[in-house]
């Protein structure tokens, strides 16, 4: 059978300090992995929607517009492909170009 023993002195008491000493060091251990992949996600996130925005429809329909005339200005029609969220600054290869 199993004895009762009413000694304190069998086991070790632990200081409230360093308890908190051992919860600190684990803090400081797990803490900071946590924040940065947490960071992470929220920047992909954000990176995400900023890239997937669609412009309002008032602006998209204004930008189709201004590229379909023929007498827009230079700026204007580099504003609309802008606002529309066309590159205009990849380069092609003339061999990929067709008639």
């Amino acid at each position: 059978m199993t004895e009762l023993i009413d000694d304190e002195d069998v086991l070790p008491k632990i200081r409230p300090t360093a308890r908190w000493r051992a919860v600190a060091l684990t803090a400081i251990q797990f803490a900071p992995p946590a924040i940065s992949i947490g960071c992470a996600i929220l920047a992909g996130y954000f990176t995400y929607r900023g890239a997937n925005q669609k412009p309002p429809a008032d602006v998209a329909a204004l930008a189709v517009s201004i590229l379909r005339s023929g007498d827009a200005s230079p700026e204007m029609r580099d504003w609309a492909t802008e606002a529309l969220g066309i590159q205009t600054d990849i380069r092609m290869p003339a061999r990929f170009v067709q008639q």
